[in-house]
C-alpha cells in the first residue's frame, strides 16, 4: 500500500501536463486496466519535454510494474477516482467539468461500458446487453477492417475512413437504444463537440502542435 501511495503521489505532482489518449478505436480492453471495463481517464506523459517522458499512470497500467508493486485489482479499481480527486485539487470546477466532457467524447462508444456512465444515464440491464452486443460486433468489424487494410500493403487512409464511418454507425445504433431523456442527458454530459488532433500514423510527434478550435 505504501508503494501505491508513492506512485499516486508522483502522479499528482505531474498532473499539470495532461494528454488524452484516444479511445474511440479501442475495442478490446487490456487486462488489469484501471476501472475494469469502465475506462476512465488515460493520461499522457508528465513533466517531460516533447512528450518523451513515460507517465506514472502508463507505468501503473503495465502488468510487469503491477506485479513488481504487488498491486491488487481492488487498488486498480480505485485509481480513476483517485485521479479525479487529484484533478479537483489542480483544476477549477469549470475546467474539471470540461475535461470530463472531453474524456467522454474521446472514449466514444466505449464510455457506455463505464459503470458510472450507466448509472448516470440510468441504463437498464436490457439496454446494457444491447449496447454490449453493438460494441462487440463493432469490434469484430474493426478487426476485419484492420486485416483488410494492413494485411496486404498497409492502406491506413482507407482504414481511417472506414473506421470513422464505423464509429458513426456504432454510435447511431447505441443512441437508438437510449431513450429520448437519456440522449438529452448524454448530450449534456459530453458538452460541445471537441476535435482532438491526433498524430499521423507512424509520425514521431505527440499530441499538441496546432491549437484545437471548437466548431461554431
Amino acid at each position: 500500500m505504501r508503494k501505491m501511495g508513492i506512485v499516486l503521489s508522483s502522479f499528482i505532482i505531474g498532473l499539470v501536463t495532461v494528454g488524452l489518449v484516444t479511445g474511440q478505436q479501442e475495442q478490446q480492453q487490456p487486462k488489469k486496466k484501471f476501472g475494469g471495463g469502465g475506462g476512465g481517464f488515460g493520461f499522457g506523459g508528465f513533466g517531460g519535454k516533447g512528450g518523451t517522458a513515460i507517465s506514472t499512470l502508463t507505468l501503473l497500467n503495465n502488468e510487469q510494474v503491477q506485479k513488481e508493486l504487488e498491486v491488487t485489482p481492488e487498488q486498480l479499481e480505485k485509481v480513476p477516482d483517485a485521479v479525479q480527486k487529484a484533478l479537483a485539487e489542480v483544476l477549477n470546477a469549470k475546467q474539471a467539468t470540461r475535461l470530463r466532457q472531453i474524456d467522454l467524447q474521446v472514449r466514444g462508444v466505449n464510455a457506455f461500458n463505464d459503470s458510472k456512465v450507466q448509472s448516470q444515464l440510468k441504463i437498464t440491464d436490457e439496454q446494457k446487453e444491447n449496447i454490449k452486443t453493438i460494441i462487440t460486433e463493432s469490434g469484430k468489424e474493426r478487426q476485419e477492417l484492420a486485416k483488410e487494410a494492413f494485411g496486404g500493403g498497409g492502406d491506413f487512409k482507407s482504414f481511417q475512413e472506414k473506421s470513422t464511418a464505423l464509429d458513426k454507425e456504432t454510435n447511431e445504433k447505441i443512441q437508438g437504444v437510449l431513450t429520448a431523456d437519456q440522449r438529452k442527458q448524454w448530450k449534456q454530459m459530453t458538452g460541445d463537440e471537441f476535435k482532438l488532433n491526433t498524430p499521423a500514423f507512424g509520425g514521431g510527434g505527440g499530441f499538441g502542435g496546432k491549437k484545437k478550435k471548437k466548431d461554431a
